[in-house]
C-alpha cells in the first residue's frame, strides 16, 4: 500500500497543471484540517489506521512557509497473546506533533506542488497492562500539492515519511525485536482543505494573454448638403440721392449655417422728387450643413480568469464612455457581461453579473454618473470566441457596449 500511495502522489505531481491565477500569497495565515491513513514500521507490529489532524501555517513568501501540525490515530497490534508482541486485544493511541518548513513550486499557478522538511515528537499510549508507552523524537520529509478551488480555498494532498531514531519498543514486553539502536520508518498520506486568511493580494493579476488590440476608434458621420447657388446681387434702385456702403452679412436664419442671410445699404439723401426710399436689401442662401453628427461609442473591458476587477489598462476605455455621458445628460447605456465556458452555468451567470456591475460602479464612482442611466446585465457563458484556446477564452471574459449617439455641432464661422 505504501508503494501504491507513493506512485499516486508522484503521478499527480507530474501530470496535473494549473493555468489560473495563483492564490498562494505572502503573509497569509493557513488553516488545514485533514484525514487519511497512517502505516507503521513492520517492527512495531501495529496495524495501519485512519489518521486525522490539523495544520496551522504562515506563508513567509509565495514560495516559503512554515506549519505546525498535530494528528491522532487509534490502532491495534498484529500479534496474539502467545507471541509476546502487542496483541490485537487492546488498542494503541498515536499522537504526533511537529514543525515543518514548506517550499512551494509554481506559486503563480492554480496547481501548486510542494516539498516539506520537519521534526517533532511521537507519543504512543497503550491500554494493556505491562506494555510500555513510547515517547520519541521524529524527523520527516514529504511532498504534496494544493489545488485552488476558489481564491482562498484549496484542495490539499500530503505524503510523509516519518523517521523515529533510536526507538524503544512500546509493543514487545520481552523485547524480542528491540530497535534500541535502530529506527522506525512510518508513512502518512492524507487529503484535506486549506483555507487562507489575509496576505498580500495583487492589485492587478498577472496577464498571461497577449495584449488585446485597442478598441476601434469612434467613427464620425457627417451629413452635408450642397450649398444653394447664391442669388444674384440686385441692381441698386436709381435714386437722386447718394447711398451708403453695404452692412455686414447678418447671422444665418437656420441653425448650423442653414437658411438665408441678409445685408442692407442705406440711402444717405432723399430723392429730388421728395418722399423717402427704403434701404436697399440683399439676400443670399447660407452654406447648409447638418446640425448634428452621429458618433459610435465602443466599450470593451477584458478580465482575468475568475476575476471581476477592472485592470488599469482598460481605465481609459471606461473613461471615454464616462466623458460622453457627462457631456450628454440624456445618454443611457447598457453593459453586457460575459465569461468563458469553464465552470458551472450558475456560477458563471453570477460572475458575469459581477463584471458588469464592476464597470457600472467605476462609471458611477469616478465620473459621478446617475446609476439609473446605466443597465448592467450578466449573460453568463460566451461562445463568441473559441473556448478551446486560451486566447479565445480570454476574449470571452469581457464587458462590452456598442452605442450610437448624436452630438450637436457648433455653428461655423460666417464667411
Amino acid at each position: 500500500m505504501k508503494k501504491r500511495m507513493a506512485a499516486l502522489v508522484t503521478a499527480l505531481l507530474l501530470t496535473a497543471a494549473g493555468t489560473a491565477i495563483a492564490e498562494q500569497r505572502a503573509g497569509a495565515l493557513t488553516f488545514s484540517p485533514f484525514a487519511g491513513g497512517y502505516t507503521f514500521d513492520g517492527r512495531q507490529h501495529l496495524l495501519t489506521a485512519p489518521v486525522v489532524g490539523l495544520r496551522l501555517g504562515y506563508d513567509i513568501t509565495k514560495n516559503f512557509g512554515v506549519e505546525a501540525t498535530g494528528n491522532f490515530a487509534s490502532t491495534k497490534g498484529t500479534g496474539t497473546p502467545t507471541t509476546g508482541y502487542y496483541t490485537n486485544q487492546g488498542r494503541a493511541y498515536l499522537y504526533n506533533v511537529r514543525l515543518e518548513g514548506l517550499y512551494n513550486f509554481m506559486s503563480d499557478k492554480k496547481f501548486v506542488p510542494f516539498v516539506s522538511l520537519g521534526a517533532g515528537m511521537s507519543y504512543i499510549q497503550n491500554d494493556q497492562p505491562g506494555l510500555r508507552t513510547n515517547n520519541d523524537a521524529t524527523g520527516l520529509i514529504g511532498v504534496g500539492f494544493k489545488y485552488f478551488i476558489v481564491d482562498d480555498v484549496a484542495l490539499r494532498a500530503d505524503y510523509r515519511q516519518i523517521f523515529s531514531p533510536h526507538a524503544a519498543p512500546a509493543f514487545d514486553v520481552r523485547s524480542h525485536e528491540s530497535t534500541k539502536n535502530g529506527y522506525w520508518l512510518n508513512y502518512e498520506y492524507t487529503l484535506g482543505l486549506q483555507f487562507l486568511f489575509g496576505g498580500k493580494k495583487p492589485l492587478v493579476a498577472k496577464v498571461i494573454e497577449p495584449t488585446p488590440e485597442p478598441a476601434p476608434k469612434t467613427e464620425e458621420i457627417e451629413i452635408t448638403e450642397p450649398p444653394p447657388a447664391p442669388s444674384p446681387t440686385p441692381t441698386p434702385v436709381p435714386v437722386d440721392g447718394k447711398v451708403g456702403p453695404w452692412s455686414p452679412w447678418s447671422v444665418c436664419s437656420a441653425p448650423c449655417g442653414g437658411g438665408t442671410k441678409i445685408r442692407t445699404r442705406p440711402v444717405l439723401t432723399k430723392p429730388a422728387n421728395g418722399g423717402s426710399l427704403p434701404a436697399l436689401t440683399e439676400r443670399t442662401g447660407c452654406n447648409s450643413q447638418a446640425c448634428v453628427e452621429e458618433e459610435k461609442i465602443n466599450l470593451l473591458i477584458e478580465f482575468d480568469f475568475n476575476k471581476a476587477v477592472i485592470k488599469k489598462e482598460f481605465f481609459p476605455n471606461a473613461d471615454t464612455v464616462g466623458a460622453f455621458m457627462k457631456k450628454d445628460s440624456k445618454m443611457v447605456i447598457s453593459l453586457d457581461g460575459w465569461t468563458d465556458s469553464i465552470g458551472p452555468d450558475k456560477y458563471n451567470k453570477t460572475l458575469s453579473q459581477r463584471r458588469a456591475d464592476a464597470v457600472k460602479s467605476y462609471l458611477v464612482n469616478k465620473h459621478k454618473i446617475d446609476p439609473d442611466r446605466i443597465t448592467a446585465i450578466g449573460h453568463g457563458k460566451s461562445f463568441k470566441y473559441d473556448n478551446k484556446t486560451e486566447a479565445g477564452r480570454y476574449k470571452n471574459r469581457r464587458v462590452e457596449m456598442e452605442q450610437k449617439i448624436t452630438v450637436e455641432k457648433s455653428t461655423p464661422a460666417e464667411k
